[in-house]
Order: structure tokens, then sequence, then C-alpha cells
């Protein structure tokens, strides 16, 4: 048997198609090959590569995945996880469910979902980097660099889809949900780090935080179900606000040194948390 980091992505084969001719994937000792021969080797760092050629993208380097890991660890988004995990308890799931996290650059999020359930936990992002910082110390997780608007899922297998403060691509949701799965999406609620947003007012565009409007198009795609928002506020130490600003969209590429970072002594979380399913899907 391969080493574990590795026999746990040749495991979960039968989930898996080719991301270039989406023929179903074959574990090969240590790799993930289809019949046409594309062959994906998995790291012996603990993620399977679905992008090999897949460049830096500029500004998510592993700094800025670090510095999100540590915030995640100094648990300011501890009511989100909370919520996420009842979430997915009241959703009935099997006994082994299938969760994909569908942009879940360090990992957090599904790794608190993981420590809960028991089932197959994989986490999807474009960012190689992100994945690297996932897959850091084990675990039963498994960690994919690809794309999510070319999922490397096969159709209609996965009870439950999370998106986390990323975009979506509900086509690619809907195609590989089972016919009664469920996606459980999240978006920034209108005080979501308001404290970061006033420090760095008057180099915004705007400080109003919105949801883009996104349960507008969700609703065109998926019956929306259940929403439901959920806030926290915590305290911020000096080391932890240095973090916040290099891992926050809301101040992406900004110099920490440029802002008055003893003024941010404070950070609210503030989400909705919307669940919605495939149109003419039949309650569980």
């Amino acid at each position: 048997m391969a080493r574990p980091g590795i026999q746990k992505h040749l495991d979960i084969a039968s989930l898996l198609q080719c991301p270039l001719c989406h023929e179903r994937l074959h574990a090969i000792t240590c790799s993930l090959r289809c019949a046409r021969g594309h062959d994906f080797a998995i790291s012996s760092k603990g993620f399977l590569n679905l992008i090999p050629q897949q460049g830096p993208l500029k500004g998510y380097d592993e700094a800025f995945f670090t510095s999100r890991q540590r915030v995640m660890e100094a648990e300011v988004y501890r009511i989100l996880n909370e919520a996420l995990i009842q979430t997915l308890e009241n959703l009935d799931l099997p006994d082994d469910p299938i969760i994909i996290d569908a942009g879940c650059g360090e990992g957090s999020y599904l790794k608190a979902i993981s420590s809960r359930f028991c089932g197959t936990c994989i986490g999807i992002d474009i960012v190689k980097d992100a994945i690297r910082c996932a897959a850091r110390g084990g675990g039963a997780e498994r960690w994919l660099v690809a794309d999510l608007a070319n999922m490397p899922i096969r159709n209609h297998s996965v009870d439950v889809v999370l998106n986390v403060f990323t975009p979506a691509n509900y086509t690619e949701f809907q195609r590989i949900l089972k016919h009664d799965g469920m996606l459980v999406k999240v978006i920034p609620g209108p005080d979501h780090v308001h404290e970061l947003r006033d420090l760095a007012c008057d180099r915004l565009a705007h400080s109003a935080m919105q949801d883009h409007g996104v349960a507008e198009p969700l609703s065109r795609h998926m019956e929306l179900t259940t929403r439901a928002r959920v806030t926290q506020t915590s305290y911020v130490s000096p080391e932890l606000a240095r973090d916040l600003v290099r891992m926050s969209p809301v101040t992406f590429g900004m110099d920490p040194d440029e802002l008055e970072l003893d003024k941010l002594t404070n950070i609210t979380v503030d989400a909705e948390v919307l669940c919605a399913r495939p149109h003419g899907q039949e309650t569980r």
C-alpha cells in the first residue's frame, strides 16, 4: 500500500474524471490516469494536482494562505464553522456522505466539518499554494488543485457542495450533485469585517459590504431552501491584525505598514448561510 497521503487519493479514483477528456480516472501506483493516457501524479505532500501546468496567481501565495490559516486558528470564524456543521446536521445526510468544498482555500472550513462527519471530504481550489497549505499535517481530507469551471468530479456523485465566500459555478455544482444533493453557500453580511473597511475606507472603491445579488442568480439555477445569518465579533491582537490585512479581499494588495493597525482591535464576521437544491428535487 502507498503512503497514507497518496493512498487516500488513490481511494477516491472512482469519484474522479479527467479534466482534459472527462474519461474516468483510475488508480495507478502513485498517480491517477485515464484511458487516454492523461496521468496526474499525487504529490508526496498529500494532494493531487489536476492542473500541472498552472502558474502562480498574483497575490495568492503561501504567505497569504498562512496568514489566513492563523486567523482561522484564532477562532475568528468559529461561529461560521459551527453554523456550517449545524447546517449539515440538519440536512439528514447519508451515513458516508461525499462533501466537496469548492474553493476551499487553505482548508479550514472543510477540516472543521471533517472532524464532525464520517464520510469523504474533498477540497478543491485552483491555487496550488492554497492546497499545499491545506494538506499540511495529514488528515483524512483529500485536496485537489482543480478549476471550479471544470471540476474533475463524476456526474451526480456528491451529496453536498460547500462554497464559502468564493465565486460559484452553478452549472458545475448541479452536474456533480446527486439528484437529492444540496449546495451550502456562504455570502458576506452587511457588517462583515466592517472594521477593516473603516480602517481602509479612503482606499476602497466602496465601503459597504454587499452580496452582489448572489441569491438572485442562485435562485435561477437552484431552489433556495433556507438562509440564516450568523455574526461574531472577536478581539484582535496586533499580530492577528497584520494577518487579517494580508488575507482579506477587502484589503487585498494593501501594505499593512501603511494602515493604522493599532486601531484594529476587534473584527466582525457577518455571514449568511444559504442552502439550495436542484430544481425539481424531491425532499429527502
